[in-house]
């Protein structure tokens, strides 16, 4: 029964998947899902950096990380920003590997999906739940509309397969008669919390949170301190997981020296991205009712603080298991019963992670790394999924119970899912305009390959910091466009701000503006001659040989770049995409190369 279930969910999850990213075929499987044609999924390129460069052995869990292709003309520095997903990277590149960047992106997608509903049918199966109503769980929790939300460019919550494993271990250190030290239960416990750890930080904490909550409350209770000990062991594998992961951060401070730049986190974030109540009830806009989406557009042009495009939203099935069990905590608080722990579970993390929450205070105190507590929608969505399958299958499991019903609540519910929590495919032209901009991308990109020599630097601008750093016409990391394609170029942008190496960059690109102005009649930037060839020196000194130019982030859509460079005699064809936003300059023959210098 548990394999056909598993089978089943795993059939539904995957079909959902290719019919909610129409991608049938393998032909279609090797084309992205997103690219830069969704500005709030502008990730995805960051995404497919990170996965480029573990596939070519560059990004090994544990070890600094030097990427030799960016941060031209040394390597990209990427240590500096604390990363716990780097198994997940790891595994994203081995995947790429096998199967290019792009199909392997959509694999790891789909796998998103596929994980998180199996380990939700192994966490309430080991809840005591039937086969049934931990299949239909694990259904609603495999396409919940925080998965296809996050999907396929935000790492971290994209894979939540973890969340839900989270639930028999809190049951375990809150409920009598605990965890025996060293018994088979402790163990597993123990793996279960390092595992826990080395991945999303965000989930790591709030698993933390409620066992270490949940052992006190049970020590309260019964005064079993092996019990309090096993939950206390439990927790600390997780912090040992979470420690371990970011050891090569940590050891590339050490040799280095600190970077107090590399991460910063405003606490208005706190604010904008806290958990909020309402949009567990609002739909995504890509919600196949149009009277849904229409809402749902309606909303997020009048609300201010909003969600990450409806990744909250709890499904009708999830909602009505919330309702469900918050119902059930009221009745058993007014008749003097226990309240269901998962009640005070949630409370929990309402009190903890919605805007204005003891998050938002503690972040006040300077502590605002956990900025995008929406997230924690889904453990919410996770805990009360499970609750409702538990109750369920006791109704089932009653000698009065008539199966019949039990199955036919159980294929309503399977397709009240499908409907509402997958959403509708992308258009074929939304679907053409990515592959018009990765075909424009890929072509630039040879182009320039054969018109520079193989390892020859390209000077990126506008000069960027990096990471999470966008400008006006520009997300964070558009300069990867060219390294996704490119086979043996080398690119300025992709290392790591905060030290003093990396500010080079930005006083050459300050020379080359200086004096300059801008000619609103012409819609040109007037860039000094004397200007533009002291910069253009500096970086042929450095050995570069080319200069390239998001056209989006300028005015005068880079024009006068190009003017201030064919006025230094740099006369061979600019090359431009197919798309217009990118240009690029070269500075030189290939057999004029001069050997490189360190700034």
């Amino acid at each position: 029964m548990d394999a056909a279930a598993v089978a089943a969910i795993v059939i539904a999850c995957t079909l959902a998947w290719c019919w909610a990213n129409d991608k049938w075929t393998i032909a279609s499987l090797g084309k992205p899902a997103t690219y830069t044609s969704e500005p709030q999924k502008s990730d995805v390129v960051h995404l497919l950096a990170m996965m480029k460069a573990a596939s070519r052995g560059e990004f090994v869990p544990l070890l600094w990380k030097q990427v030799g292709e960016l941060g031209a003309p040394f390597e990209g520095n990427w240590n500096d920003w604390p990363m716990v997903e780097e198994v997940q990277v790891l595994a994203y590149g081995l995947l790429a590997r096998m199967f290019g960047l792009f199909g392997g992106l959509n694999i790891a997608a789909l796998l998103g999906n596929v994980l998180a509903a199996v380990t939700f049918y192994i966490a309430a199966r080991v809840s005591s739940c039937t086969p049934l109503w931990a299949a239909v769980g694990g259904l609603a929790f495999g396409l919940s509309p925080f998965i296809f939300a996050h999907s396929p460019f935000h790492l971290g919550r994209e894979w939540i397969w973890q969340v839900p494993l989270f639930l028999p271990v809190w049951r375990w250190v809150s409920t009598e008669p605990g965890i025996a030290p060293w018994s088979r239960r402790f163990w597993l416990g123990v793996g279960l919390g390092f595992l826990f750890g080395i991945f999303n930080q965000y989930f790591s904490y709030i698993f933390c949170q409620l066992a270490v909550l949940g052992a006190a409350v049970q020590f309260v209770r019964t005064r079993n301190r092996p019990a309090l000990f096993s939950a206390g062991a439990i927790v600390a594998a997780a912090a040992f997981g979470f420690l371990l992961m970011n050891a090569d951060t940590w050891t590339y401070r050490l040799a280095h020296g600190p970077n107090p730049g590399a991460v910063v986190r405003e606490y208005k974030w706190l604010e904008i991205y806290g958990l909020k109540i309402k949009d567990l009830f609002i739909p995504p806009v890509t919600h196949r009712a149009a009277a849904m989406a229409a809402f749902s557009a309606a909303h997020r042009q009048s609300a201010i603080l909003l969600d990450e495009d409806g990744a909250s939203y709890q499904g009708l099935v999830g909602l009505a298991a919330l309702i469900w069990l918050i119902g059930t905590a009221v009745v058993a608080s007014i008749r003097g019963r226990d309240v269901p722990m998962e009640a005070w579970q949630l409370l929990w993390i309402l009190v903890m992670f919605t805007t204005g929450g003891i998050n938002a205070l503690i972040g006040a105190f300077g502590l605002t790394l956990f900025r995008g507590a929406c997230a924690y929608s889904v453990v919410i969505l996770a805990i009360t999924l499970l609750w409702a399958a538990r109750r369920l299958s006791a109704y089932q499991r009653e000698p009065a119970a008539i199966p019949q019903v039990a199955w036919a609540g159980a294929a309503i519910a399977c397709l009240v899912i499908l409907w509402d929590q997958v959403p509708r495919p992308p258009t074929p032209e939304f679907t053409a305009d990515i592959a018009r901009r990765v075909a424009a991308d890929r072509e630039f990109t040879e182009l320039m390959e054969a018109a520079l020599s193989p390892g020859a630097m390209v000077f990126q601008m506008p000069v960027m910091d990096f990471p999470e750093a966008p400008i006006p016409g520009m997300p964070s990391y558009d300069h990867f466009r060219p390294y996704l394609f490119s086979k043996n170029l080398r690119y300025s942008f992709g290392s790591m701000k905060g030290r003093d190496r990396e500010r080079w960059q930005a006083a050459v690109q300050d020379k080359f503006f200086e004096g300059a102005s801008l000619d609103q009649q012409a819609g040109l930037i007037r860039v000094k001659k004397a200007s533009a060839k002291a910069a253009v020196d500096e970086l042929r000194r450095l050995g570069f040989s080319a200069i390239y130019v998001n056209r989006n982030a300028f005015p005068d859509r880079g024009k006068g770049i190009e003017e201030a460079l064919l006025d230094l005699g740099y006369a061979r064809p600019v090359i431009r995409n197919a798309t217009s936003d990118l240009a690029c300059i070269i500075l030189e023959g290939n057999a004029e190369r001069e050997p490189a210098a360190r700034p």
